[in-house]
């Protein structure tokens, strides 16, 4: 009878979030209930997020913004540049 076998471990990487984490099932680990160490992933529980990582459309918005404000800032001083008088 075949048997399956689970090829990865979950480690969570925050609040809500976990990543898969793939597992050799030729190396055999002292202790068969865990085959992953705490220790090789310990950091990658406890990271914490950036902002562009947490908050994607926010930052999204963001850069667009700066990109609308860079554009108008340039328009304006070519008009400026050109001779054109604000009244």
């Amino acid at each position: 009878m075949a048997t399956t076998q689970q090829y990865f471990n979950l480690v969570q990487t925050g609040k809500s979030s976990w990543k898969a984490v793939h597992i050799d099932p030729a190396v055999k680990a002292a202790d068969q209930t865990n085959c992953v160490p705490e220790e090789l992933f310990g950091r990658a529980a406890t990271a914490r997020m950036t902002l562009p990582e947490r908050f994607p459309r926010v930052t999204i918005a963001v850069v667009a913004l700066a990109l609308f404000t860079a554009t108008l800032t340039m328009e304006v001083d070519l008009l400026r540049s050109a001779g054109f008088r604000w009244q």
